[in-house]
């Protein structure tokens, strides 16, 4: 099994104007540092234009300083927000991402899920038909030699054929035919999923239920076969928080009092409740109005000590039928980091050798 972290980044402090930029920056820069040290997987960067509490509008500026500190873990941005780029600037942007961290690059895209993002940029609820769009522009750059054009409902691409004088066009992804890339999903019969599926990308579940990740799979899957791939559960990347520390009483301590039991109590519970979708996270398992931080540590997030965290991974492993990455949200910074350093240390030293028996089939 694989470990990756997302610093989306969660940023209370900065919204609330106790940190600066340069505090988020210097932060999520640390966690990629942690993770490569402790010989985790994957580190994303999340790409949001409006939220003060998550602020990270260029994901491909924190992969090529990260890239610069860290020797073996792959980068990436989960994701890039389609509709918000000319295509053939960022797959330009991508290219140059995979060459400068020597293929350490992973392209995870996204149509945009905040509306005040879409405001922002006028994209009038057309998200997910540019993101189609776009991504059929980026593959071409990745793999057709020109000449070639797409005339697109929302942007046009014209490659010219090579010409000696130019040199040129020139540029190729380092990773043949192209980096990897994920798309996300969150409900249950995800369209993205499907449209993940159906292109032969990687597919990246939200933090959900079992219950809804077994459909998240059931739906991915079935896409894929049905346009000629082969779906491949070790592909998979599943979203679950995790808290570690050396003691399951410190663990649940430190997750219900710091950064983790913060950003959930002030922001993403009380969002999935406004948005009517708290049995995403609980399923069956407890009604929505009795959703609370304290069930979350106990019976949703990976909270423990390392043999604890070991077996509720075992656990999710088996329910959904397994997959290949467990991905979490980087917490922010907090009153005590050491904490989370620790967090980090021992996932890579002890929690992440003892899954190593965990296979996953296609």
């Amino acid at each position: 099994m694989k470990f990756s972290i997302l610093c989306v980044p969660y940023a209370l402090d900065y919204a609330a104007g106790t940190d600066s930029v340069s505090d988020v920056i210097a932060w999520d820069l640390q966690v990629a540092s942690w993770a490569d040290q402790y010989g985790l997987d994957e580190v994303f960067f999340a790409e949001h234009h409006t939220l003060g509490h998550e602020p990270s509008p260029a994901p491909e500026l924190m992969i090529a300083a990260a890239s610069q500190t860290t020797t073996r873990v792959r980068l990436g941005a989960l994701g890039h927000l389609i509709p918000y780029h000319n295509p053939v600037a960022l797959a330009h942007r991508m290219m140059w991402m995979d060459h400068l961290t020597g293929g350490r690059y992973v392209a995870g895209v996204a149509p945009g899920a905040f509306p005040t993002d879409a405001q922002l940029f006028g994209t009038g609820g057309e998200n997910a038909r540019m993101l189609a769009e776009g991504l059929d522009i980026i593959h071409a750059i990745f793999t057709k030699p020109g000449p070639w054009r797409i005339d697109g409902r929302y942007w046009t691409a014209d490659m010219p054929q090579f010409s000696s004088s130019v040199n040129g066009p020139h540029l190729k992804p380092f990773q043949r035919p192209h980096p990897e890339i994920l798309m996300t999903g969150m409900q249950p019969r995800s369209p993205t999923l499907a449209e993940a599926g159906r292109r032969g990308y990687s597919p990246v579940s939200q933090e959900v239920s079992s219950e809804t990740l077994i459909q998240h799979w059931e739906t991915y899957a079935e896409a894929a076969k049905s346009a000629g791939h082969v779906p491949d559960r070790s592909n998979w990347r599943v979203t679950r928080d995790l808290w570690l520390a050396d003691t399951d009483e410190e663990a649940r301590q430190q997750a219900l009092s710091g950064p983790l039991g913060e950003v959930w109590s002030e922001v993403n519970l009380p969002l999935f409740k406004d948005l009517g979708l708290g049995s995403l996270l609980a399923g069956t398992a407890v009604p929505e109005q009795d959703l609370s931080l304290e069930w979350l540590v106990d019976n949703f997030f990976l909270v423990g000590s390392p043999e604890t965290v070991v077996k509720k991974i075992e656990k999710l492993h088996a329910e959904v039928g397994g997959f290949g990455t467990l991905l979490m949200g980087a917490p922010g910074r907090g009153q005590e980091p050491e904490r989370y350093r620790r967090s980090l240390e021992l996932l890579g030293s002890e929690v992440a050798p003892r899954l190593s028996h965990l296979a996953v089939g296609s």
